[in-house]
């Protein structure tokens, strides 16, 4: 049991930052071996939507810390046709591409080259249909949550399933931005620019759809839950991305599921080791930790207020004449503080759209 405790903390430690925004890491978790310091984790996530597609190398670290990020790689895109498509590289683990997505009818995988080995995916093929969703939220006082009573935000997602002729898995993500100003200290200087702050919510819950159990043409989930705090003092964004995946997809995110819920009991069945979908070339006894996903999917966004907060949200950057600025939190003096390791910009978004 203590064994199981700590394993499960293990994977909670990196699965957390995997669904972050840049999906840093995942980690597989078994009750017959531990998961070494410094094994390879490759995460890489490619859609056939217009945005960046992104793919996080860190490796392994002692129990409880983060994972340490690989940034001397040389990350490519294969596609069945042999064209070979570099990502950049952003920093920190971080490989971005831009300017390409997956089409219905090509196959993909992924190529990390690092240190002089090769490492690959599988190639798999876009699958063809995905649903669509009508979000909605709630605010809800939740007892015993933590130690303190507390409110919390649900983000729910009823979704029209598509008839189609293929077996359909689904996975949802929920993302959330939330603006954030910095301190102003009025007269004679501008206005700091704004910080706008993407992170993930909920990110230790797994939503996932198999649609080879159901004939039913439309589902309904609780998505993500957070709790509320000053997020919420200016407008907070929440996106909803579903992806439709293969079936081995759907298989890995179930057993990832299985480890987060699995409670340690007797009678609990135990969970077998989550292997991705990545080889070593040369050496493929190599335990590559993660997976290279290619979806097809459709995204959702609202936006929500301060007006719908059941507490009150304390300003805390507004500026007060004759307090030195020392004094004010950092959050409130630079968006990398406010991030607090969370992606940020100072650039809005081309969807910061609300009335």
């Amino acid at each position: 049991m203590k064994k199981d405790f700590y394993s499960k903390l293990k994977l909670l430690t990196c699965l957390i930052p995997l669904l972050s925004v840049t999906f840093s890491c995942i980690e597989p978790l078994d009750f017959w071996q531990e998961t070494q310091e410094g094994q390879l984790i490759i995460y890489g996530l490619f859609t056939d939507v217009d945005d960046k597609h992104v793919v996080n190398i860190s490796t392994s670290a002692p129990l409880a810390f983060r994972p340490k990020s690989v940034s001397n790689a040389a990350v490519y895109l294969l596609t069945d046709g042999e064209d070979r498509i570099s990502y950049s590289n952003k920093g920190n683990g971080v490989y971005e591409l831009h300017g390409v997505k997956s089409v219905e009818g090509k196959s993909y995988a992924l190529e990390v080259i690092l240190n002089g080995v090769t490492y690959k995916s599988k190639f798999q093929e876009m699958p063809d249909a995905v649903g669509k969703d009508s979000l909605s939220y709630q605010v809800s006082y939740e007892p015993f949550r933590t130690f303190q009573n507390e409110y919390v935000f649900k983000v729910f997602a009823k979704s029209e399933i598509p008839e189609t002729k293929d077996q359909l898995f689904l996975r949802w993500i929920v993302e959330e931005a939330h603006y954030w100003q910095l301190l102003w200290i009025p007269p004679g200087t501008p206005p700091p620019p704004p910080c706008f702050i993407f992170d993930v919510m909920d990110p230790s819950r797994v939503n996932l759809f198999d649609g080879t159990v159901t004939s039913s043409r439309q589902t309904e989930k609780l998505l993500a839950i957070r709790k509320f705090d000053n997020s919420f003092l200016f407008p907070y964004f929440v996106t909803v991305k579903q992806l439709s995946i293969n079936r081995e997809a759907f298989e890995y995110w179930q057993k990832i599921n299985t480890v987060i819920n699995n409670k340690g009991s007797l009678f609990d069945i135990p969970p077998a080791p989550v292997f991705g979908n990545i080889i070593n070339t040369k050496n493929p006894d190599e335990l590559v930790l993660g997976y290279f996903e290619v979806a097809k999917s459709s995204v959702s966004r609202f936006y929500v207020t301060s007006e719908i907060s059941p507490i009150y949200l304390q300003p805390i950057c507004d500026y007060i004449p004759g307090k030195p600025t020392n004094q004010y939190p950092a959050e409130c003096l630079s968006c990398e503080s406010r991030a607090a390791g969370r992606d940020w910009t100072i650039t809005i978004p081309d969807w910061w759209i609300y009335d």
